[in-house]
């Protein structure tokens, strides 16, 4: 085999890894991690290392209450949503459905509308934040469920333990199931 051949097969071996590299960036959007950090008191964790990411969340939800009743508003869930987008120009949404102590098993939605285009595809973070009045008369998230739509369609879906897809089947009073 001459040279020249042998420079066409590596330069067409080359294109063929490329066009695999590029297909391989075409991907879809999806939800990478949901981080549930809870503020449960208006006191920054001590200095041991051991705490320090309890009190870096802390910090970062206290950071400018100045009184004890703005530092009392902040303390609740807050759930940190880490997702790739890949499709930067398409309307997206990310929605949060839950339900809480006092709500009973009433699901509730909360959720960000990204309407316009982005300037490029990649991570992107958003947070829940369930605190303050809301969660004094609520109570805490108990059960929830992430859903990532891009131009309508779901996309990518998480969950978490207690979350229940279906309701169990409950006869109407006065009738019996065989």
């Amino acid at each position: 085999m001459s040279g020249r051949h042998r420079a066409l097969i590596g330069y067409l071996i080359l294109l063929v890894n490329c066009l695999c590299l590029l297909s391989s960036c075409a991907s879809t959007s999806y939800i990478k991690t949901i981080s549930d950090l809870p503020l449960k008191s208006t006191t920054v964790p001590g200095m041991d290392w051991q705490l320090s990411a309890m009190r870096a969340n802390a910090q970062y939800n206290l950071f400018g209450a100045n009184s004890a009743k703005e530092r009392l508003n902040r303390v609740g869930d807050y759930y940190y949503v880490l997702w790739y987008d890949a499709q930067p120009e398409a309307p997206t949404r990310l929605e949060m459905l839950y339900t809480q102590a006092a709500s009973a098993s009433q699901i509730l939605t909360r959720s960000f509308d990204f309407s316009q285009p982005r300037h490029f595809s990649g991570l992107r973070k958003c947070i829940f934040s369930f605190n303050g009045h809301e969660r004094a008369q609520k109570g805490d998230i108990l059960s929830w469920r992430m859903n990532l739509y891009t131009n309508g369609k779901l996309v990518d879906t998480r969950r978490s333990y207690l979350w229940e897809d279906s309701p169990p089947r409950r006869p109407l009073p006065g009738t019996t199931e065989h």
